[in-house]
């Protein structure tokens, strides 16, 4: 399954010009790919398994998602296409783990729903610089357990740094193919672990 995963990202990230993707592709490509960073299964302590890796990957893809809502009238069309290449996706894995044809549908129905609510979640604490609201949402979300994370928990650092950092990008550059947002977590990672 992970060998699967390796080979779709870079069939999707390295093709030559003739079969290049649209630039939302590449975008939600490279957020399930910043999804999957070991450091947030191992020194975070998301759970490793399905629903973690969805976890993880609507939270990357919220606040991707929460930088396009501030020029609603210029990436609309973006931000919609990301989410349905998302969730696209996540049909199509389903489909290879084996569920049927009737379960898929209601699930993916169900998992974009879920997605929706924590999109809703994760913007309001981030707006509202809101730490305490983000850790309540991160326990509930990310972690699936009251009270997990605090205000001053690594995970709540990271976020709030990342979305900072995704704020402050010009949204030309944030919905062009040049924009890798691995880059950008993996630096923010770096000042979070590396400020303990």
């Amino acid at each position: 399954m992970e060998k699967a995963f390796i080979k779709k990202i870079s069939d999707i990230l390295f093709r030559n010009s003739k079969t290049e993707l649209e630039i939302y592709r590449k975008a939600y490509y490279r957020c399930l790919q910043a999804s999957r960073k070991t450091v947030f299964y191992t020194e975070f302590q998301v759970s490793d398994t399905f629903d973690g890796r969805f976890d993880m990957l609507c939270l990357i893809v919220s606040i991707f998602m929460q930088k396009l809502s501030q020029e609603p009238n210029k990436t609309r069309e973006f931000s919609q296409l990301l989410f349905d290449t998302m969730f696209k996706d996540i049909d199509e894995t389903l489909r290879e783990m084996g569920a049927g044809d009737l379960g898929v549908g209601k699930r993916v129905k169900i998992m974009s729903e879920s997605f929706m609510g924590r999109l809703t979640k994760y913007s309001k604490s981030l707006e509202n610089n809101n730490a305490l609201l983000l850790a309540d949402a991160l326990s509930r979300n990310l972690y699936r357990e009251d009270g997990r994370v605090n205000e001053d928990s690594k995970i709540t650092r990271f976020v709030l740094k990342f979305y900072k950092k995704m704020s402050n990008l010009d949204m030309n550059y944030v919905t062009s193919e040049e924009f890798d947002i691995n880059l950008l977590i993996v630096a923010c990672l770096s000042e979070v672990t590396n400020s303990n």
